[in-house]
């Protein structure tokens, strides 16, 4: 199977080579010389374009391995000494997919002279296939860079798929209707399982699960299931035995209709049980509405999004709870409101979460907010500041009777809290050289003390 291409989210003002070839993912190889080039942005550069890579989450991005194999261009440590800023940000797609985009962004010499590349890889794809996927796209995207400076003597393309134009031979046209058998939907299932065999504890779970997915521009429909075998033993120092037995499972499924580039309608429905929470079973059905002020085609870089949701909520309990009751039906509502963003300066969050059961004259509810910054005061210099507090009166499902301190410290009950709240607040400062070009993969941590 070919791998995934790498598309080109919109024009860019300076070419290597046609649209046809970077539509193909050529694989861009330093050593030869070119047979076209851009002109340098002055006649004095003439050297190796600075490139600050910036991927401070998602996965996948393995910085080393593009270091290693990209090689005619110098690595910047930090953005202040960079000539491209490379933003690079990833979201889930169906099947178990990523799509990964990379945003391009000029600096000094080259201000203004911004690109965007995107590379999917499908759910079927190894990690070395994604890594290499990568990596190709990467160089593509730094390609016009280096010619910019200059290098394009030193720079050669190899084209690796078929060949383009009409068919020779019968004289039609290359490109295929595209048919896929499965409509777009995709199906995982898989087990897991652990086993940890000691003197004084024993611990094994097994967990299979399925999912099933259809996501298209018009539609994404999700089908998951899980289970969560637990089987727990623990002696305590008076030679008591504790045992934490749990068959826990859960059934959700979710189905949304885009409407337009910045809203959606959606319903998602909810089918578990909860020991912590006294719950046997639990069947929550709950219509949304969503509005993105930003396109959704951007939410890897910034969104703001507000979404609510009003539905209803059936609980049966495995103890009669506080208000004497064995099971209920509830109506609830809720709102979330979430800004995130990933800018040359950094990233930034804040998210507003607030959840309210309409009977007994709304008295239970719960509301949280959280948010974080990493923000790069000047060279070398960034804070990181993160943190989170909650208020919660929706305690109404604990039971009635006395909670052990055995299911208290094995989690399998909680005791009512009110309020909680979190900060983390960090900060770093980096100085020497401003490349990081080589690479050396001796002695790993993985295999040191």
């Amino acid at each position: 199977m070919p791998p995934p291409r790498a598309t080109r989210a919109r024009p860019s003002a300076v070419l290597l080579v046609g649209a046809s070839l970077l539509a193909a993912v050529p694989i861009v190889l330093p050593g030869a010389r070119a047979h076209a080039q851009l002109p340098p942005r002055s006649a004095a550069r003439t050297r190796p374009p600075a490139v600050f890579l910036d991927c401070q989450s998602g996965p996948n991005c393995n910085q080393e391995q593009f270091r290693t194999e990209i090689t005619f261009v110098n690595w910047a440590r930090d953005r202040a000494d960079s000539d491209i800023h490379v933003i690079f940000t990833s979201q889930e797609m169906a099947g178990g997919g990523r799509e990964y985009t990379m945003d391009f962004l000029g600096r000094g010499d080259f201000s203004g002279e911004d690109d965007q590349l995107r590379y999917r890889s499908s759910g079927q794809d190894v990690q070395a296939e994604t890594m290499d996927g990568l990596a190709r796209t990467l160089r593509i995207g730094l390609l016009r860079y280096a010619v910019a400076s200059g290098l394009g003597p030193a720079l050669d393309v190899r084209y690796d798929g078929a060949p383009v134009g009409p068919d020779r031979e019968n004289g039609a046209g290359a490109e295929q209707a595209f048919y896929d058998p499965w409509n777009s939907w995709t199906f995982r299932l898989g087990v897991s399982g652990d086993v940890d065999l000691r003197e004084t504890q024993t611990e094994t779970r097994l967990n299979p699960q399925f999912n099933a997915d259809r996501v298209t521009e018009a539609w994404k429909l999700n089908l998951e299931a899980r289970i969560d075998l637990r089987r727990e033993r623990r002696e305590l120092s008076d030679g008591r035995e504790v045992r934490d037995d749990r068959n826990d499972w859960q059934l959700s499924s979710l189905v949304v209709r885009s409407v337009g580039p910045h809203m959606g309608l959606g319903i998602d429905a909810d089918f578990r049980n909860s020991v912590q929470r006294n719950q046997s079973a639990r069947v929550r059905l709950s219509p949304a509405v969503e509005y993105n002020y930003y396109p959704y085609s951007e939410a890897t870089r910034r969104q703001f999004i507000a979404h609510y949701s009003v539905g209803i909520e059936h609980s049966n309990y495995f103890e009669e709870t506080i208000l004497g009751v064995e099971r209920e039906t509830l109506p609830v509502h809720r709102v979330g409101v979430q800004y995130r963003a990933r800018e040359e300066w950094g990233n930034a969050g804040v998210g507003m979460d607030a959840k309210q059961y309409l009977h007994s004259g709304g008295e239970y509810y719960s509301f949280g907010i959280s948010g974080n910054l990493d923000y790069r005061i000047l060279r070398g210099l960034e804070v990181n500041l993160s943190g989170g507090a909650s208020m919660t009166n929706d305690n109404f499902y604990t039971p009635a009777g006395e909670i052990s301190d055995e299911d208290i410290l094995l989690g399998r009950q909680s005791l009512p809290s009110g309020y909680q709240y979190d900060v983390s607040l960090g900060m770093s400062y980096r100085w020497g050289s401003s490349f990081a070009n080589i690479v050396n993969n001796r002695f790993p941590q993985s295999v040191r003390w």
